[in-house]
Protein backbone atom coordinates (compact mmCIF):
# COMPACT_ATOMS: atom_id res chain seq x y z
CA UNK A 1 0.00 0.00 0.00
CA UNK A 2 1.02 3.64 -0.66
CA UNK A 3 -0.44 5.22 2.15
CA UNK A 4 -1.72 4.61 5.92
CA UNK A 5 -4.81 3.09 5.96
CA UNK A 6 -7.38 4.25 8.23
CA UNK A 7 -8.99 0.70 8.46
CA UNK A 8 -8.66 -2.80 7.43
CA UNK A 9 -9.28 -6.33 7.92
CA UNK A 10 -7.49 -9.56 8.06
CA UNK A 11 -9.40 -12.46 6.42
CA UNK A 12 -9.12 -16.44 7.18
CA UNK A 13 -10.58 -19.28 8.46
CA UNK A 14 -11.41 -20.37 11.95
CA UNK A 15 -7.75 -21.77 13.53
CA UNK A 16 -5.62 -20.75 10.83
CA UNK A 17 -3.93 -18.54 12.95
CA UNK A 18 -5.62 -14.93 12.87
CA UNK A 19 -5.82 -14.55 16.76
CA UNK A 20 -1.84 -15.14 17.22
CA UNK A 21 -1.60 -12.40 14.08
CA UNK A 22 -4.18 -10.32 15.69
CA UNK A 23 -1.64 -10.19 18.89
CA UNK A 24 0.99 -9.44 16.96
CA UNK A 25 -0.98 -6.58 15.29
CA UNK A 26 -2.26 -4.99 19.04
CA UNK A 27 0.93 -5.43 19.87
CA UNK A 28 2.26 -2.62 17.45
CA UNK A 29 2.34 0.88 18.89
CA UNK A 30 0.36 2.71 15.88
CA UNK A 31 -2.02 0.00 15.15
CA UNK A 32 -5.20 -1.01 16.96
CA UNK A 33 -6.65 -5.07 16.77
CA UNK A 34 -9.04 -5.56 19.28
CA UNK A 35 -10.43 -9.05 18.68
CA UNK A 36 -12.79 -11.04 16.39
CA UNK A 37 -14.92 -8.42 14.34
CA UNK A 38 -17.14 -10.98 12.64
CA UNK A 39 -20.04 -9.57 14.45
CA UNK A 40 -20.40 -6.14 12.42
CA UNK A 41 -21.55 -8.47 9.52
CA UNK A 42 -23.06 -10.82 10.81
CA UNK A 43 -25.77 -9.08 12.11
CA UNK A 44 -26.52 -7.28 8.51
CA UNK A 45 -30.12 -7.93 6.89
CA UNK A 46 -31.28 -6.22 4.12
CA UNK A 47 -34.37 -4.37 4.30
CA UNK A 48 -37.15 -4.14 1.62
CA UNK A 49 -35.42 -1.77 -0.62
CA UNK A 50 -32.54 -4.47 -0.30
CA UNK A 51 -29.96 -2.12 1.41
CA UNK A 52 -27.84 -3.37 4.21
CA UNK A 53 -29.18 -2.65 7.98
CA UNK A 54 -28.13 -4.01 11.42
CA UNK A 55 -30.31 -5.93 13.84
CA UNK A 56 -29.30 -4.94 16.91
CA UNK A 57 -31.63 -7.23 18.83
CA UNK A 58 -29.21 -9.74 17.42
CA UNK A 59 -25.97 -7.45 17.71
CA UNK A 60 -26.53 -7.12 21.23
CA UNK A 61 -26.99 -10.86 22.20
CA UNK A 62 -23.99 -11.69 20.34
CA UNK A 63 -21.14 -13.36 22.51
CA UNK A 64 -18.04 -11.72 20.97
CA UNK A 65 -20.10 -8.48 20.90
CA UNK A 66 -20.74 -8.31 24.67
CA UNK A 67 -17.03 -9.37 25.23
CA UNK A 68 -16.20 -6.01 23.67
CA UNK A 69 -17.84 -3.93 25.96
CA UNK A 70 -18.85 -1.27 23.86
CA UNK A 71 -22.19 0.25 23.19
CA UNK A 72 -24.97 -0.85 20.78
CA UNK A 73 -25.17 1.68 17.97
CA UNK A 74 -28.30 3.88 17.83
CA UNK A 75 -28.63 3.72 14.23
CA UNK A 76 -30.32 0.71 12.07
CA UNK A 77 -28.76 1.74 8.99
CA UNK A 78 -25.54 0.14 8.05
CA UNK A 79 -23.19 2.36 7.29
CA UNK A 80 -24.10 5.05 10.12
CA UNK A 81 -23.74 2.18 12.70
CA UNK A 82 -20.67 0.12 11.24
CA UNK A 83 -18.99 3.74 11.91
CA UNK A 84 -20.48 3.89 15.44
CA UNK A 85 -18.89 0.61 16.16
CA UNK A 86 -15.47 1.09 14.63
CA UNK A 87 -15.42 4.53 16.76
CA UNK A 88 -15.82 2.28 20.09
CA UNK A 89 -13.34 -0.04 19.13
CA UNK A 90 -11.07 2.23 18.79
CA UNK A 91 -12.31 3.68 22.76
CA UNK A 92 -11.23 7.21 21.59
CA UNK A 93 -7.92 6.44 20.03
CA UNK A 94 -6.83 7.50 16.43
CA UNK A 95 -4.35 4.89 15.40
CA UNK A 96 -5.71 2.58 12.61
CA UNK A 97 -8.04 -0.48 12.93
CA UNK A 98 -7.24 -3.53 12.35
CA UNK A 99 -10.63 -6.03 12.08
CA UNK A 100 -10.74 -9.36 12.59
CA UNK A 101 -12.99 -11.36 9.92
CA UNK A 102 -13.64 -14.86 9.15
CA UNK A 103 -16.78 -14.75 6.91
CA UNK A 104 -18.75 -11.81 5.50
CA UNK A 105 -16.30 -10.35 3.65
CA UNK A 106 -18.41 -9.75 0.87
CA UNK A 107 -20.58 -7.51 2.95
CA UNK A 108 -17.57 -5.84 4.84
CA UNK A 109 -16.49 -4.65 1.30
CA UNK A 110 -20.95 -3.49 0.82
CA UNK A 111 -19.64 -0.90 3.57
CA UNK A 112 -16.03 -0.15 2.65
CA UNK A 113 -15.10 -1.21 -0.75
CA UNK A 114 -11.68 0.19 -0.72
CA UNK A 115 -10.51 -1.53 2.79
CA UNK A 116 -7.11 -3.09 2.37
CA UNK A 117 -7.57 -7.09 3.23
CA UNK A 118 -4.41 -9.18 4.48
CA UNK A 119 -5.77 -12.68 3.62
CA UNK A 120 -4.17 -15.13 6.37
CA UNK A 121 -4.25 -18.73 5.01
CA UNK A 122 -3.23 -21.82 6.33
CA UNK A 123 -2.61 -25.39 5.73
CA UNK A 124 -6.14 -26.61 5.33
CA UNK A 125 -5.21 -30.36 6.68
CA UNK A 126 -4.26 -28.99 9.96
CA UNK A 127 -7.27 -26.57 10.50
CA UNK A 128 -9.53 -29.74 9.95
CA UNK A 129 -7.41 -31.29 12.50
CA UNK A 130 -7.62 -28.09 15.08
CA UNK A 131 -11.29 -27.88 14.31
CA UNK A 132 -12.14 -31.30 16.08
CA UNK A 133 -10.21 -30.06 19.58
CA UNK A 134 -12.71 -27.01 19.42
CA UNK A 135 -15.74 -29.41 19.21
CA UNK A 136 -16.73 -27.45 16.59
CA UNK A 137 -16.42 -31.26 14.31
CA UNK A 138 -16.42 -34.72 15.00
CA UNK A 139 -13.95 -35.79 12.01
CA UNK A 140 -11.52 -34.05 10.03
CA UNK A 141 -14.00 -34.81 7.20
CA UNK A 142 -16.75 -32.27 8.42
CA UNK A 143 -13.60 -29.94 10.22
CA UNK A 144 -12.59 -29.40 6.57
CA UNK A 145 -15.39 -27.06 6.31
CA UNK A 146 -13.68 -24.57 8.55
CA UNK A 147 -11.49 -24.19 5.92
CA UNK A 148 -13.20 -24.84 2.56
CA UNK A 149 -16.38 -21.60 3.62
CA UNK A 150 -13.61 -18.99 4.19
CA UNK A 151 -11.46 -19.64 0.82
CA UNK A 152 -14.60 -20.64 -1.33
CA UNK A 153 -15.97 -16.90 0.11
CA UNK A 154 -12.18 -15.44 -0.92
CA UNK A 155 -12.57 -17.12 -4.39
CA UNK A 156 -16.28 -15.43 -4.76
CA UNK A 157 -14.91 -11.69 -3.35
CA UNK A 158 -11.22 -11.40 -4.26
CA UNK A 159 -12.37 -9.81 -7.78
CA UNK A 160 -13.57 -6.80 -6.04
CA UNK A 161 -10.26 -6.04 -4.94
CA UNK A 162 -7.77 -4.49 -6.51
CA UNK A 163 -3.98 -5.75 -6.88
CA UNK A 164 -2.56 -4.08 -4.37
CA UNK A 165 -5.79 -3.87 -1.99
CA UNK A 166 -4.81 -7.28 -0.17
CA UNK A 167 -1.83 -9.30 1.08
CA UNK A 168 -1.78 -13.29 0.60
CA UNK A 169 -0.19 -14.25 3.93
CA UNK A 170 0.60 -17.90 4.64
CA UNK A 171 0.66 -18.70 8.23
CA UNK A 172 3.38 -21.89 8.01
CA UNK A 173 5.91 -19.10 6.37
CA UNK A 174 4.76 -16.46 9.18
CA UNK A 175 5.79 -18.83 11.53
CA UNK A 176 8.77 -19.86 10.14
CA UNK A 177 10.30 -16.32 9.68
CA UNK A 178 8.14 -14.25 11.58
CA UNK A 179 10.11 -10.88 11.49
CA UNK A 180 10.19 -10.96 7.58
CA UNK A 181 6.87 -12.11 7.17
CA UNK A 182 5.65 -9.29 9.69
CA UNK A 183 7.66 -6.44 7.89
CA UNK A 184 5.61 -7.53 4.87
CA UNK A 185 2.57 -7.26 6.37
CA UNK A 186 3.57 -3.89 8.31
CA UNK A 187 4.64 -2.24 4.96
CA UNK A 188 0.88 -2.92 3.49
CA UNK A 189 -0.40 -1.49 6.44
CA UNK A 190 1.97 1.53 6.06
CA UNK A 191 3.51 0.86 8.85
CA UNK A 192 7.03 -0.16 9.95
CA UNK A 193 8.01 -3.24 11.85
CA UNK A 194 8.09 -2.87 15.47
CA UNK A 195 10.21 -5.75 17.80
CA UNK A 196 6.90 -5.27 20.33
CA UNK A 197 4.95 -7.30 18.07
CA UNK A 198 6.40 -10.65 18.83
CA UNK A 199 5.64 -9.61 22.60
CA UNK A 200 2.41 -10.96 22.88
CA UNK A 201 3.22 -13.52 25.36
CA UNK A 202 3.92 -11.33 27.80
CA UNK A 203 0.12 -10.66 28.24
CA UNK A 204 -1.51 -13.55 26.36
CA UNK A 205 -0.96 -17.11 26.77
CA UNK A 206 -0.03 -17.86 23.12
CA UNK A 207 3.52 -19.11 22.73
CA UNK A 208 5.85 -17.35 20.40
CA UNK A 209 5.51 -18.81 16.52
CA UNK A 210 6.92 -22.13 16.69
CA UNK A 211 8.03 -24.28 13.46
CA UNK A 212 6.65 -27.66 15.30
CA UNK A 213 2.89 -26.58 14.73
CA UNK A 214 3.04 -26.46 10.75
CA UNK A 215 2.31 -29.91 8.98
CA UNK A 216 0.94 -31.94 12.03
CA UNK A 217 -1.59 -33.16 9.71
CA UNK A 218 1.62 -35.83 8.27
CA UNK A 219 1.61 -37.92 11.83
CA UNK A 220 -1.49 -36.92 13.43
CA UNK A 221 -3.88 -37.82 10.51
CA UNK A 222 -4.28 -41.35 8.83
CA UNK A 223 -4.17 -42.03 5.47
CA UNK A 224 -7.18 -42.49 5.41
CA UNK A 225 -8.38 -39.26 6.65
CA UNK A 226 -6.21 -37.60 4.31
CA UNK A 227 -7.70 -39.33 1.45
CA UNK A 228 -11.33 -38.35 2.31
CA UNK A 229 -10.43 -34.66 2.89
CA UNK A 230 -8.05 -33.95 0.08
CA UNK A 231 -10.28 -34.30 -2.64
CA UNK A 232 -12.78 -31.91 -0.84
CA UNK A 233 -10.56 -29.01 -1.50
CA UNK A 234 -9.75 -29.92 -4.67
CA UNK A 235 -7.30 -27.07 -6.92
CA UNK A 236 -7.86 -25.03 -3.88
CA UNK A 237 -5.05 -26.86 -1.94
CA UNK A 238 -2.38 -26.27 -4.50
CA UNK A 239 -3.64 -22.67 -5.55
CA UNK A 240 -2.94 -22.04 -2.20
CA UNK A 241 0.54 -23.54 -1.99
CA UNK A 242 0.41 -26.59 -0.69
CA UNK A 243 1.17 -30.08 -2.29
CA UNK A 244 -0.86 -33.35 -1.99
CA UNK A 245 0.14 -36.25 0.47
CA UNK A 246 0.32 -38.43 -2.39
CA UNK A 247 -2.17 -40.49 -0.12
CA UNK A 248 -5.10 -42.74 -2.37
CA UNK A 249 -8.35 -40.42 -2.67
CA UNK A 250 -11.71 -41.75 -1.50
CA UNK A 251 -14.73 -40.36 -2.35
CA UNK A 252 -17.43 -42.13 -0.69
CA UNK A 253 -21.19 -42.74 -1.57
CA UNK A 254 -24.24 -41.98 -0.29
CA UNK A 255 -23.76 -44.67 3.19
CA UNK A 256 -20.54 -43.45 3.28
CA UNK A 257 -21.31 -39.98 3.81
CA UNK A 258 -23.93 -40.46 5.65
CA UNK A 259 -22.17 -42.76 8.37
CA UNK A 260 -19.29 -39.47 7.94
CA UNK A 261 -22.11 -37.55 8.94
CA UNK A 262 -23.31 -39.56 11.91
CA UNK A 263 -20.15 -40.01 13.12
CA UNK A 264 -19.90 -35.85 12.92
CA UNK A 265 -23.19 -35.17 14.62
CA UNK A 266 -22.14 -37.88 17.64
CA UNK A 267 -19.13 -36.29 18.76
CA UNK A 268 -20.18 -32.92 18.74
CA UNK A 269 -23.50 -33.55 20.49
CA UNK A 270 -21.57 -35.36 23.34
CA UNK A 271 -18.86 -32.43 23.56
CA UNK A 272 -22.22 -30.32 23.54
CA UNK A 273 -24.10 -32.02 26.11
CA UNK A 274 -21.20 -32.51 28.37
CA UNK A 275 -20.00 -28.87 28.33
CA UNK A 276 -23.39 -27.31 28.45
CA UNK A 277 -25.63 -29.75 29.86
CA UNK A 278 -28.93 -31.11 27.91
CA UNK A 279 -31.12 -28.80 27.93
CA UNK A 280 -30.31 -25.60 26.79
CA UNK A 281 -28.20 -26.96 23.59
CA UNK A 282 -31.03 -28.35 22.15
CA UNK A 283 -33.39 -26.02 22.57
CA UNK A 284 -31.68 -23.53 21.30
CA UNK A 285 -30.74 -25.66 18.45
CA UNK A 286 -34.91 -25.87 18.22
CA UNK A 287 -35.59 -22.44 18.12
CA UNK A 288 -33.24 -21.85 15.23
CA UNK A 289 -34.50 -24.30 13.19
CA UNK A 290 -38.14 -22.84 14.10
CA UNK A 291 -37.30 -18.95 13.50
CA UNK A 292 -37.40 -18.18 16.99
CA UNK A 293 -33.93 -16.65 17.70
CA UNK A 294 -35.17 -14.23 20.63
CA UNK A 295 -36.33 -17.58 22.46
CA UNK A 296 -33.21 -19.15 22.45
CA UNK A 297 -31.77 -16.00 23.70
CA UNK A 298 -31.74 -16.97 27.34
CA UNK A 299 -30.61 -20.11 27.00
CA UNK A 300 -27.72 -19.15 24.03
CA UNK A 301 -26.60 -16.49 27.03
CA UNK A 302 -26.39 -19.33 29.48
CA UNK A 303 -24.13 -21.42 27.23
CA UNK A 304 -21.84 -18.36 26.43
CA UNK A 305 -20.49 -17.53 29.99
CA UNK A 306 -19.60 -21.21 29.56
CA UNK A 307 -18.04 -20.57 26.94
CA UNK A 308 -16.15 -17.39 27.77
CA UNK A 309 -14.90 -19.47 30.46
CA UNK A 310 -13.38 -22.74 28.34
CA UNK A 311 -11.82 -20.03 25.97
CA UNK A 312 -10.23 -18.53 28.97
Amino acid sequence: MSHRPDLSVMFGSLRSGTTMVRLMLDGHPRLIAPGETDFLTDHLRRNRAGDWQYDLASLAADRMFQAMDIPVPQSTDAATAFAELCVSLRRGQTRPLVLIAHRGLDRLLDLVPDIPVIHLVRDPRDVARSAIGMGWAGNTYHGARTWLETELEWEQTVHRLNSDQHLDLRYEQLVHAPEHNLKEMCAFLGETFEPAMLDYTINSTYARPDPALTEQWRHKQTPRELGLIEPLFGELLSQRGYAFSGHPHLHPGPFGRLALRLDHLRSVWSRRIARYGVWDPIYVRLCERLGLQAWARPAQRRMDVITQDYLK
